[in-house]
């Protein structure tokens, strides 16, 4: 539906949307300060029956399965594929899977241990060679 450039708009005051036709702000506000609530975590309005369900889906606190560390739900995923010291990560060297936490010590040994060959574009003990 579009506005008359010359009827004038206004801001709701409860869910902040612009443009409100001014004679249907009243009816605006009244529907949405009924139906609509903000969230206090990170200020979306959301359907009041349904702020429960927003919460538990988005921001609630949630065990990472690796490592047992207690982050939002809305950044789990983000944990676990940067930074969850029990994701797995692959040795540069010889590209064995293993735990971040484990990585540095694991490529401080591994590192010593081999050496690259551009011509077969493999790596190899340097104990055999």
């Amino acid at each position: 539906m579009e506005i008359p450039s010359e009827m004038s708009t206004v801001v709701c005051s409860h869910c902040n949307v612009r443009a409100i036709p001014a004679p249907n702000i009243d009816l605006h506000y009244a529907h949405c300060s009924r139906n609509l609530e903000k969230c206090t975590i990170c200020g979306d309005m959301v359907p009041r029956k349904h702020a429960e369900e927003h919460y538990m889906n988005t921001h609630a606190p949630v065990a990472c399965s690796l490592c047992r560390e207690t982050v939002e739900r809305e950044v789990l995923a983000h944990h676990k594929g940067a930074n969850c010291p029990q994701r797995i990560v692959t040795c540069e060297y010889c590209e064995f899977p293993l735990p971040a936490v484990d990585l540095s010590k694991h490529q401080e040994f591994c590192g010593n241990r081999t050496e690259f060959c551009d011509l077969a574009t493999n790596t190899f003990d340097c104990v055999n060679e």
